[in-house]
């Protein structure tokens, strides 16, 4: 899990960022801890508006997953390699899950932004999940060949992609995400927001951390538990 810096203002400090819809950054020191259960906050509960952003199964599911991630993020990394394809084949293929996508771009990851950008512009070729894969299969690659580059090899025009990424509109989406993640006292990477949505919003149990598969399907078997009664 990787968290960015507490928002913080004050003169003559410098311990945190202040995330604001025009995403401007204060970086300070960063923290790291790999799992949830090595940072275990009360649980909390959050409420995010779903419209707009890239989800996959059905908007009928008992339950919703958000995640809020980082393509460069290697927490957000190990997420999408170890326990996404069993939640994807067991919960999102099966009907009981319905999984969405909110980035939080972390300020001291340098291709993070541009990351995000390209993944939500490759959503209007209907290559966002193929582009969120291939982000996160070539997440070393992200300095060497960028973003762009990376997100162009499922096919999307990557010159479209860079055009497309400066547009304010795509931007605003983005930091839309983030400003969202700070109204919410989320600062961590990745973190799950799981419960039961509406047709725009979605209220849930904020998860921090990349934790291992098991603990994480019992937390959704609970959930889901829940949501049948």
């Amino acid at each position: 899990m990787q968290r960015s810096p507490w928002p913080w203002i004050a003169a003559g400090t410098a311990l945190g960022c202040l995330l604001t819809l025009g995403a401007q950054f204060t970086a300070n020191k960063l923290s790291e801890t790999k799992t949830a259960s090595q940072d275990r906050r009360a649980p909390t509960i959050a409420t995010v508006s779903i419209t707009g952003d890239p989800s996959m199964g059905s908007a009928t599911a008992p339950i919703t997953i958000v995640e809020f991630s980082d393509f460069e993020c290697p927490y957000c990394k190990q997420f999408h390699e170890e326990a996404l394809p069993k939640l994807k084949k067991e919960y999102i293929e099966t009907g009981l899950v319905r999984f969405i996508h909110k980035d939080l771009p972390l300020p001291f990851h340098q291709h993070a932004q541009q990351a995000a950008t390209a993944a939500r512009c490759a959503q209007k070729d209907g290559k966002y999940w193929e582009t969120y894969n291939a982000l996160f299969n070539q997440q070393n690659c992200l300095g060497c060949k960028g973003p762009f580059a990376v997100a162009a090899t499922t096919g999307v025009n990557q010159r479209e992609l860079e055009r497309c990424s400066r547009s304010k509109e795509t931007k605003q989406a983005v930091n839309i995400n983030t400003s969202e993640a700070e109204l919410n006292g989320i600062r961590a990477t990745p973190t799950f927001v799981i419960g039961t949505s509406s047709e725009s919003l979605h209220k849930g149990q904020i998860i921090e951390g990349a934790i291992p598969w098991p603990e994480f399907k019992k937390i959704v078997e609970t959930k889901i538990s829940e949501a049948r009664k």
